[in-house]
């Protein structure tokens, strides 16, 4: 039986999740970019990937950002972990390093922009190792092969158990 501190436990679960993010170039044709969704606990939430027009890997690395705050923002989530293993985007977003491409400045700006929207955002760098997923749904975007699971609606969670 469910009670109303577990029900409380289930939607702050929601509300904060871990967005695994990554992007892929090949060539000079196309990138791509993906955006895994986590439950704290692990549990995949949802997943988007998207094919890209030719681009720099950081580019790509910023569009995965953006688009896992997408992502973020329709799942309703509060507190967003952004975990990446592009050190040059975490590092910027954490700012403790600075853009000086005219071409990241843009996409960095967008999203600080995006962060605001949020109650809390981290960024956080992991070995590519620690990021297969996402790092599997950029290629396959990159290959033009989307793959998606799409997110549960917002507040799901808290029609758990009646």
């Amino acid at each position: 039986m469910e009670t109303g501190h577990n029900r409380q436990s289930l939607v702050r679960m929601m509300k904060t999740i871990s967005i695994f993010v990554d992007g892929a170039v090949s060539g000079t044709e196309h990138a791509g970019a993906a955006a895994v969704a986590r439950t704290p606990e692990g549990y995949f939430l949802g997943w988007w990937s998207r094919r890209l027009p030719q681009m720099t890997n950081n580019e790509a690395e910023y569009h995965a950002t953006l688009l896992g705050l997408t992502l973020a923002r329709r799942l309703g989530a509060d507190v967003v972990e952004i975990v990446s293993d592009s050190e040059v985007v975490v590092r910027q977003m954490q700012g403790q390093s600075r853009v000086l491409s005219g071409r990241l400045k843009h996409l960095h700006q967008e999203a600080c922009k995006v962060v605001g929207v949020f109650t809390a955002v981290s960024f956080r760098h992991v070995p590519r190792e620690q990021n297969c997923l996402a790092d599997a749904l950029a290629t396959e975007a990159l290959a033009g092969r989307i793959v998606q699971m799409q997110p549960h609606p917002p507040g799901w969670l808290s029609r758990l158990g009646g």
